[in-house]
């Protein structure tokens, strides 16, 4: 399933990332600031080749990247919107009551998890933004690599971010499915995220994306208690979605249709990988809405999601095997990967 080209690229990325390291710096003090100038220039060696998305890109990222994308992608930029300013209000957990202490990542207190992702809490642009003491960064070795998935493959679409919002599950889910909508959800960010594509060569040099993608990952670093509830989350959408309709259009031919996509859900295996491991069928059929005809499907996607200490990997086959025993197999790669970069180690 051949993903759609980029319309544009960032003009000055680095200039981004800069900025963001300067930010994360400047909140570090005392002892911690050497740890946290250490720190901040491996990202920046790190990040200033990798290739960072445009706006259109990053909105795009959250949405289904086959054949469904025109039915739920308007209604799936507002989502990552939506979500976005709501898990700003608390970094990596719910905002806690604005009391004299220590910043929310040097506090011993868990986040709590029972916060609903549709809270209203007001954000305060006074709260400083926490310090990130320890190990925060996710080298690439961490990640699948090609050899793992298939022959003739490159690592392409890299992306390393801190301060990321997580979408472990796709945000078009809690769109269309009520019951994972309404369901308390981890709202926090993520410490640091690395995504990357495992992808054929691309057709077109120096464009990633004329490469067919063969398995997108994509890591989270989180607080311990935090990596359990977005487990947790990601489990609980076969069991609340098992079957739900999104409606959207598409256009064929050049003629735009009104559509319904009807997506299932369905363990595969779980419980064989890391600390905690799921193996998930996304299946999608898309009908007209005047004639009920399928328009195109039944189509099968496998994601795998698995926990290894304080990492949350999602690995999503999005080619057209959809091979159980090779998506088991994927995961346990990604976990046995996970393990050189979690803390603490396996």
């Amino acid at each position: 399933m051949p993903e759609p080209m980029p319309s544009s690229r960032a003009p000055e990325p680095e200039r981004e990332a800069e900025h963001a390291l300067a930010s994360s710096s400047e909140s570090s003090a005392g002892a911690g600031k050497g740890e946290a100038t250490e720190l901040a220039g491996r990202i920046g060696q790190e990040t200033a080749a990798v290739r960072w998305l445009a706006p259109e890109e990053i909105r795009a990222r959250g949405r289904r990247r086959n054949r469904i994308r025109s039915v739920v992608g308007t209604t799936a930029v507002v989502a990552v919107v939506a979500v976005g300013s709501v898990v700003a209000v608390g970094r990596y957990g719910p905002q806690p009551s604005p009391v004299a202490g220590p910043s929310a990542a040097n506090s011993s207190t868990p986040a709590n998890s029972s916060t609903p992702a549709n809270s209203s809490t007001p954000a305060s642009s006074s709260t400083p933004a926490p310090s990130l003491p320890g190990l925060v960064e996710i080298p690439p070795s961490a990640l699948l690599q090609p050899a793992e998935v298939g022959p003739g493959l490159v690592v392409d679409r890299v992306e390393v971010r801190p301060d990321e919002v997580v979408e472990v599950i796709d945000p078009t889910v809690p769109l269309s499915c009520s019951g994972y909508a309404t369901r308390a959800r981890y709202v926090g960010l993520a410490r640091m995220i690395r995504r990357h594509t495992v992808q054929q060569r691309p057709a077109v040099p120096g464009d990633p994306h004329s490469g067919a993608a063969v398995v997108h990952e994509e890591v989270f670093r989180l607080v311990p208690d935090a990596a359990r509830q977005v487990f947790a989350d990601a489990r609980a959408v076969p069991d609340v979605c098992a079957e739900y309709v999104s409606a959207g259009a598409i256009e064929i031919d050049g003629e735009r249709l009104a559509v319904a996509a009807v997506h299932r859900w369905r363990v595969l295996a779980e419980g064989f990988a890391g600390d905690e491991s799921v193996l998930l069928d996304w299946q999608t059929t898309i009908r007209r809405e005047d004639t009920s005809a399928v328009v195109d499907g039944p189509a099968s996607r496998l994601v795998g999601v698995v926990r290894v200490a304080d990492l949350v990997a999602r690995v999503d086959r999005v080619d057209e095997s959809a091979d159980p025993a090779q998506g088991q197999a994927l995961v346990r790669a990604a976990a046995a990967r996970l393990c050189t970069a979690a803390n603490p180690r396996c």
